[in-house]
């Protein structure tokens, strides 16, 4: 099983980089081949097209449950600030970790908008 939840760090220069104007314009769907269920703060995701078992942890899992075609990478950041304690550049270094590595997986798949 992979564990895709765990933040990754990003060099320091990729986190200060990220065009904040761009957010606004990027939405996240899951992937229609992807199924997931959350108990006790944890996801865990059945790619069944490959059969690949993933678990997202409290942070991923918040990721992803917001991650339904309609919120952009700007509300997503929000409701992390929202539900954890942490500083906003580091709440949106995590987030861009983590989905590029979901889309990498092919488990989510970003639009624009």
């Amino acid at each position: 099983m992979a564990d895709v939840g765990s933040t990754t760090a990003l060099p320091e220069t990729m986190g200060s980089s990220i065009d904040r104007t761009q957010l606004d314009g990027i939405v996240l769907r899951t992937s229609p081949d992807v199924q997931g269920t959350t108990m006790d703060g944890e996801t865990v995701l059945l790619d069944l097209s490959s059969g690949r078992y993933y678990t997202l942890n409290r942070l991923g899992s918040v990721i992803w449950e917001h991650c339904t075609g309609q919120s952009t990478m700007t509300d997503i950041h929000a409701a992390i600030c929202d539900r954890f304690d942490v500083a906003p550049e580091r709440a949106l270094v995590d987030l861009v970790a983590l989905v590029n590595e979901l889309i990498q997986e092919g488990l989510l798949q970003q639009e624009g908008r």
